[in-house]
């Protein structure tokens, strides 16, 4: 594998032990001592709402959707 795809030792032995940290994590519950794989999503997220913000936000954007559905009914 470090061969075949021009990994360091590190990322060889990362990749090794990927889903022994990703199950210490998801399913043992033990975050500290395991990996949350997140995706390239991640690395777009640039707001963190508290729950009330975001939930405020959801009821806006739906009035404002629900508005514009009413101007264009009649």
């Amino acid at each position: 594998m470090r061969k075949s795809l021009g990994l360091t030792w590190t990322q060889t032995l990362m990749a090794a032990n990927a889903p022994m940290l990703t199950r210490a994590a998801l399913v043992d519950g033990k975050v500290e001592s395991g990996v949350l794989p997140s995706g390239q999503v991640v690395g777009v997220i640039d707001d963190l709402p508290t729950c009330k913000e975001l939930i405020d936000r959801i009821v806006a954007e739906a009035d404002k959707v629900l508005e514009n559905l009413e101007g264009t009914s009649g």
